[in-house]
């Protein structure tokens, strides 16, 4: 009964429209673009995510397995005594890969401000805002080719879609050499501030109103 649902992307939105029937405006979240500088390409890529099946973490696992001369740095946690402790107990990261588990938000930003790039893998994300804070950072995005994914990351400019295969993630990452990382920064930046919390602000206010 009520009169009116605000979707957090165009997926969303879709979906609310195939269950319930109803029509939505969309208003993407805030990300607090600001927090976010690029200070260098550092020797790592960066996943941020928590640590279930839907992440598709063996995912990110396999990619990396294939290059042994890069390095994963994956920050994010679980939930003490679920599901989660068994999936991981499975994966059996190579070496290459740190699971650092929860940090603080400044650790965090410092990671985004120095990593290579950004990877993520998860299935048909509802939006995805750490995508949007790693191309606040400057850098480039992989990302799946679904979900709100397909709404944040311009092909080409900002990051790459591709197919959930850890072939074409580790051929991407063997193609992109540090000249074409650094030429994606500006763009990347650029189109994080579309989604910056004040855009976000405006919109309710004139939802609102």
């Amino acid at each position: 009964h009520c009169d009116k649902i605000v979707a957090i992307s165009e997926n969303v939105r879709g979906r609310i429209r195939r269950y319930y029937g109803r029509d939505t405006d969309v208003i993407y979240p805030p990300v607090s673009t600001a927090r976010h500088r690029f200070r260098e390409l550092g020797d790592f890529w960066l996943s941020v995510s928590r640590l279930y099946p839907e992440k598709r973490i063996e995912l990110q696992l396999d990619i990396f397995r294939r290059l042994p001369h890069e390095k994963l740095v994956l920050v994010g946690g679980y939930s003490a005594g679920d599901r989660a402790e068994r999936y991981l107990a499975r994966l059996k990261p190579p070496q290459n890969v740190s699971l650092v588990g929860e940090i603080s938000e400044e650790r965090l930003v410092e990671l985004y401000a120095r990593c290579r790039g950004f990877v993520t893998t998860a299935i048909d994300e509802d939006f995805g805002i750490t995508p949007v804070e790693a191309m606040a950072a400057g850098k480039c995005v992989l990302a799946t080719d679904e979900g709100g994914y397909r709404e944040t990351i311009v092909p080409g400019k900002t990051g790459f879609l591709l197919p959930p295969d850890a072939d074409a993630f580790a051929s991407m990452i063997r193609e992109l050499d540090e000249p074409t990382l650094r030429d994606m920064s500006d763009d990347c930046v650029s189109r994080a501030r579309e989604f910056d919390e004040s855009v976000f602000l405006d919109k309710m206010r004139a939802l609102y109103s």
